[in-house]
């Protein structure tokens, strides 16, 4: 897929992280991060054992962080290391390709949660943190341009996997776990090309801010019916009527700031009645 391809640039490596934050300063309370070899096509190679650690936040995690992930204070305060340690430990973890590789994301809230983190700990290697900030790559907003829900809204991580039937694997809110999943929707997407053909034709059909001729078309198509050429014509027709009787209601609904209203009626009337 060459709009993938432009945002992979070549690249051989990819680090897919998940990150827990506290409830009201953001800060990382814990990343999950897992290391995938590519194919030179984008596909994936090889999936490294995973990156997990608890972090200790400088601020109080809050109650509805705590029910959502299952991470409390003492969680943190027992077993979590500081952020400079946690980043440290990422950096490690991934080698001579830290700054080499794209991190990926479902969504771009992880990417708020590092930049927060860093506002906390000064202590930190800025530059570290600006290397993921810069090199991210949000996969929730790319696939959602192909993949919607029959509202035309963006799917969660877990429905996005049932698109292409696979469940969930580990606990949600889990940063590994989600990390691990990310990567599972990521190779689902590239071996599934006839899912994401059907998957897309959907969406485009759903599309509301496109001229009526082109959604009426689209509409017809994405449902796998054929659209002629006349079909089309008379779309375009039908447009520009209706486009000429909206034109006369607005002129008519304000005629004292509109003195040549009139004219411009007659004016517009005519030219559309030449071209339909």
């Amino acid at each position: 897929m060459q709009a993938l391809e432009k945002i992979l640039k070549n690249r051989k490596s990819l680090c897919f992280i998940d990150l827990e934050g506290t409830q009201f300063s953001h800060e990382m309370i814990a990343i999950g991060a897992v290391k995938v070899d590519l194919h030179k096509d984008g596909s994936i190679k090889k999936i490294h054992k995973g990156y997990y650690t608890l972090v200790k936040p400088k601020s109080r995690i809050g109650k509805v962080v705590t029910e959502l992930t299952g991470i409390t204070e003492k969680d943190v305060k027992e077993n979590g290391v500081p952020f400079r340690v946690a980043l440290n430990g990422l950096k490690k973890y991934m080698g001579f390709c830290f700054n080499k590789c794209l991190f990926v994301a479902f969504g771009n809230h992880d990417f708020r949660i590092m930049a927060q983190s860093l506002a906390h700990n000064l202590d930190v290697n800025k530059e570290d943190v600006e290397t993921v900030i810069k090199h991210q790559f949000d996969l929730a907003d790319f696939l959602s341009t192909y993949i919607k829900d029959e509202n035309n809204n963006n799917l969660s991580l877990a429905n996005f996997l049932k698109i292409f039937n696979i469940e969930f694997k580990g606990t949600q809110h889990n940063a590994l776990a989600d990390t691990l999943n990310t990567v599972y929707l990521y190779d689902a997407f590239l071996k599934n090309k006839e899912i994401v053909v059907n998957e897309y034709r959907k969406t485009l059909g759903m599309y509301r801010h496109l001229p009526e001729p082109i959604h009426l078309a689209i509409e017809k198509l994405s449902k796998k019916e054929n659209v002629s050429a006349e079909e089309f014509e008379s779309y375009v027709r039908n447009s520009l009527k209706w486009l000429s009787t909206q034109t006369d209601k607005i002129l008519r609904k304000n005629p004292k700031n509109h003195q040549n209203s009139r004219l411009i009626r007659l004016l517009f009337r005519t030219q559309i009645e030449e071209w339909i």
